[in-house]
């Protein structure tokens, strides 16, 4: 596919992952969301965890797994429309940093 006039990706959904500063921001993001569960007078500190816990790996379950296709035309001609994003993922290739990565966070969690 064309991206003004210079060759880019095939699928833009697997390029943003391995993009710099990505698990960065990724781990950011899971410590926001535990902070403003923290920030709720009623729940205590195990609780926030565990709200943390599943809120994350229900919408990353839901994200990576359910949703399928991509929410722009890939430029792929349609081979990505009956994929989940994590299929899409490095182009499918198995045991990559960044499937690796989105693998352990939720056992850290």
């Amino acid at each position: 596919m064309m991206l003004g006039g210079t060759p880019g990706p095939t699928n833009p959904n697997s390029s943003w992952l391995s993009s710099k500063g990505m698990w960065l921001t990724y781990g950011v993001g899971i410590l926001g969301l535990h902070l403003v569960l923290l920030s709720f007078p009623f729940l205590s500190v195990a609780w926030a965890w565990t709200l943390t816990n599943v809120v994350h790996n229900t919408g990353m379950f839901i994200l990576l797994h359910i949703i399928k296709g991509t929410p722009w035309e890939p430029g792929d001609q349609g081979k990505s429309y009956f994929l989940t994003h994590w299929e899409q993922i490095d182009n499918g290739e198995q045991f990559t940093k960044t499937k690796k990565f989105l693998t352990v966070v939720p056992i850290v969690l």
